[in-house]
């Protein structure tokens, strides 16, 4: 089951992403558009597989971000 985290550059999710990778972890990074039209668009993360391995290798490396239930 896909799960998704959100971050709020582009940079960041990209770094996410790779570091995600050198754990074994898939991942894609999509744009998020704002729901208003005004605000700023963010990034997230989806994490295909060990949502809660990634979750940990994440916070291990200082990103932090919104994943479901709370924030990273």
């Amino acid at each position: 089951m896909e799960k998704l985290i959100q971050l709020n550059t582009v940079t960041q999710a990209m770094r996410a992403r790779d570091i995600l990778k050198a754990s074994k972890i898939r991942s894609k990074v999509k744009r998020i558009p704002s729901s208003d039209g005004r605000s700023p668009c963010s990034y997230g993360l989806i994490i295909f597989s060990n949502y809660d391995e990634a979750i940990k290798t994440l916070k291990d490396n200082n990103i932090s971000g919104r994943a479901l239930g709370g924030k990273l």
